[in-house]
């Protein structure tokens, strides 16, 4: 158990942080919906991918802001349990001592209760858990087997610096995937019938390629049997399979210089036909699963009408909210942590509490 508690911790702690980050993203949309950007997905994108990497860098952003703290001047601490136990005993917090530590070392008695195996009930919703982990890992490895068979049987038709675009008999829905060495664009044998649609799809898959959109579901992806259970992780995944597509539509017409309304026109099509075979996923990325393509074609036409005014840079504004991500998500992460139980304001509140329980039994004898 001793070296199980600090892993369960970390993780406890993360998902604390992935909850702040949803809470942080709403708030976010509500603020660009109130500007210019609120059709600029491009923008959103990277707002949401900046904000999960802050996520991801938590820990090390946490190192960041506790050094900090200890080299200003009050060489104080950012850990919520800490300041705590220092309000309580300048006579901040009006309570009893052992009804403070009690209440202070809730969490530490929560991970003792998930550990100790001593609650059946309990004991049965985390082996449920742990089951449905379980089958979320095995259909990630079987999807990624699937993918890797297909690209494998794939035709190589085209070869760049970075990619490879493979022509595939077996797929009816073009993908862009990425290997250990190389990326690769997997594209239906049938679109070499169609000019006009092959460079539509060839351009679509491309700009997912560009903007790293592969690699970020990948992460997604693994990560979900640790994090399904979470609506907070729920959320963000769902926010980017949303704009990841809106954004590389509005990126295609723009970078590309490909016609909004042709490109709009082939997406309906495409949409139209596939449906009709009975598969939703249109111009998806690999390992992304449902129809939640055929949820947001409302959304991408309109967003490839606002694509040439909507696509623009602005370096200024992502800087700033990712020094602001860092810091919110910093200082989150560095005060949720476990502090040392024998620090010297800790001795302090144990003394008193000794102090109190002794004086507890005195009066009761």
């Amino acid at each position: 158990m001793t070296a199980v508690k600090p892993v369960l911790d970390a993780y406890l702690e993360w998902n604390l942080i992935l909850g702040l980050a949803a809470l942080i993203w709403l708030a976010a949309r509500v603020v660009l919906s109130k500007t210019t950007l609120s059709r600029g997905f491009v923008a959103q994108l990277r707002t949401l991918k900046v904000l999960c990497l802050c996520v991801s860098l938590s820990p090390l952003l946490a190192l960041g802001v506790s050094a900090l703290a200890s080299h200003t001047p009050a060489k104080g601490t950012v850990a919520i349990g800490d300041i705590a136990v220092a309000a309580y005993l300048r006579g901040d917090i009006a309570m009893p001592a052992t009804q403070f530590e009690t209440l202070l070392n809730t969490r530490q008695r929560w991970v003792e209760l998930l550990l100790s195996g001593d609650h059946p009930v309990l004991d049965i919703v985390l082996a449920l858990l742990a089951m449905v982990s379980v089958v979320y890992a095995v259909r990630l490895v079987r999807d990624g087997l699937s993918i890797r068979e297909t690209v494998k049987a794939s035709f190589l038709w085209r070869r760049s610096a970075k990619v490879d675009i493979r022509l595939s008999d077996r797929i009816a829905v073009p993908f862009a995937v990425r290997g250990l060495r190389r990326r690769h664009v997997v594209l239906p044998s049938h679109l070499l019938d169609s000019p006009r649609e092959l460079r539509f799809a060839l351009a679509h898959e491309l700009e997912h390629i560009r903007a790293g959109d592969v690699e970020w579901e990948l992460g997604f992806e693994i990560l979900r049997p640790l994090l399904f259970w979470n609506p907070a992780y729920i959320l963000l995944k769902y926010q980017f399979d949303r704009l990841r597509e809106l954004a590389c539509d509005q990126s295609v017409v723009v970078r590309r210089g490909i016609n909004a309304q042709d490109y709009t026109a082939c997406l309906l099509d495409y949409c139209a036909r596939t449906v009709v075979h009975g598969s939703p996923r249109v111009l998806n990325v690999a390992l992304v699963t449902g129809g939640k393509a055929k949820k947001v074609l409302r959304q991408r036409v309109i967003a490839l009408g606002d694509a040439p005014s909507m696509h623009r840079q602005l370096p200024f504004m992502l800087l700033g909210q990712t020094v602001l991500f860092a810091l919110i998500l910093g200082l989150a992460a560095a005060s949720v942590q476990q502090t040392e139980d024998w620090s010297h304001d800790r001795l302090m509140l144990s003394t008193v509490v000794n102090l109190e329980r002794l004086e507890a039994r005195n009066q009761g004898n």
